[in-house]
């Protein structure tokens, strides 16, 4: 998880590819199983994953909670 996070925050991972990595290497979900747990439907976790959408801060709070981590918004 340490590796997800440091890769993510250093620009080393987009959004979609730490997600899949959470998915895959510490739930060893499939995506449908993943949507499922987390409440989302399985065509927007697909996009995510692959970096066609840009969501909203609610879903990545979906997404990423059960890692652990806390989505905020950062005003630039």
């Amino acid at each position: 998880m340490a590796d997800i996070n440091h890769n993510l925050l250093t620009g080393g991972l987009i959004q979609g590819q730490a997600d899949r990595r959470i998915r895959t290497e510490l739930y060893l979900m499939s995506q449908t199983q993943y949507a499922v747990f987390i409440d989302l439907s399985a065509k927007t976790l697909w996009d995510i994953e692959k970096g066609n959408t840009d969501p909203i801060l609610s879903v990545l709070s979906k997404v990423f909670r059960p890692a652990g981590m806390n989505i905020i918004a950062q005003a630039e």
